[in-house]
This record gives C-alpha cells, sequence and structure tokens, in this order.
C-alpha cells in the first residue's frame, strides 16, 4: 500500500511539473514573458525550488484525499448481480480488467477506463476494484469516480427496471 502511494506521489509531481512547463512554455511562446528566469520570476532561479517544493507538498497530499475506499449497498448474491454490474460500469464508460471469483464471498473485480485518452489524462491511475462484502461491494478508486459509481450502482439495484 506504502508503494502504490509513493508511486502516486512521484505520478503526480511530475505530471503537475509538466503541466507548470507547458504553461510557462506556452506564455515564453506568446513572448508575455521573458526567456531569461530571473525575468520570469520574482526570485529568479531560487523560485524554482520554491515552486518545487510546493509541487512535492501537493504531490504529496493528493493521493490520500484523491483515492479512497468506499462501500455500495448492492442486495443479492455475487452471482445475481455480476452481469448488471458489468452492464453498469460498461454504461459509465469501464470495461472489466479481471474477475477473481474463485471462492465464495471473496469475490472481486477490477475495472479500468475503456478510453486510451482519459486513462492517460489519468496518468494510469483509473482502475476501480470491487470488493464483494455481506451488504453489497467496498469499491476503491478515485474519490471523484467512486461517487457517482456508488450512486448509479445503489440506484441499479434499488430499482431492479431502471
Amino acid at each position: 500500500m506504502l508503494m502504490k502511494y509513493l508511486v502516486r506521489v512521484i505520478k503526480y509531481f511530475v505530471y503537475l511539473t509538466v503541466i507548470l512547463t507547458l504553461f510557462i512554455a506556452v506564455l515564453i511562446a506568446f513572448k508575455m514573458v521573458g526567456t531569461n528566469v530571473d525575468e520570469i520570476f520574482r526570485d529568479g532561479a531560487r523560485s524554482l525550488w520554491q515552486i518545487a517544493g510546493i509541487i512535492a507538498v501537493f504531490a504529496a497530499v493528493y493521493p490520500a484525499m484523491g483515492f479512497t475506499r468506499r462501500g455500495a449497498i448492492v442486495p443479492g448474491s455475487y452471482a445475481e448481480v455480476r452481469n448488471d454490474l458489468v452492464k453498469v460500469m460498461n454504461d459509465r464508460g469501464y470495461v472489466l480488467e479481471s474477475e477473481k471469483a474463485d471462492v465464495p464471498g471473496q469475490e472481486r473485480l477490477t475495472f479500468r477506463k475503456r478510453s486510451p485518452l482519459l486513462r492517460l489524462t489519468r496518468m494510469l491511475e483509473d482502475r476501480i476494484t470491487m470488493d464483494k462484502e455481506v451488504a453489497g461491494f467496498t469499491l476503491e478508486g478515485p474519490s471523484k469516480d467512486l461517487a457517482r459509481l456508488i450512486g448509479a450502482l445503489e440506484f441499479k439495484f434499488r430499482t431492479p427496471e431502471a
């Protein structure tokens, strides 16, 4: 778990650094700022370390808030809900990546975004893992996606005709 967190921190640090670099390159290309570091930043090269520090703090904090584990109430056995579950996820732009249902009560489904472009913009951090629990499923993945997915799943399984 710690290793996954560290990998996410490094990915976000690189991602944010590249975005900021591209932003500054655009400003330079449109001649909105000079080409010298001392002209771009108030404290010159010293500012680069300050910016890197700010990016490092954000990159270290974001994975803790941006990824979570939440439960979804999905009544029924795994065999009863499996096909509808996959259909709901497909409707939301996810495809089944793997399924582990060897031992009853320990079923696990893993989904990824269907679009390679969306996967790339999320730095391949788009995986949703679903573990079967007594009252439904526990979902793990990006927080903003989980909120929408849990709402869709609970709506589907509370109103079967939907």
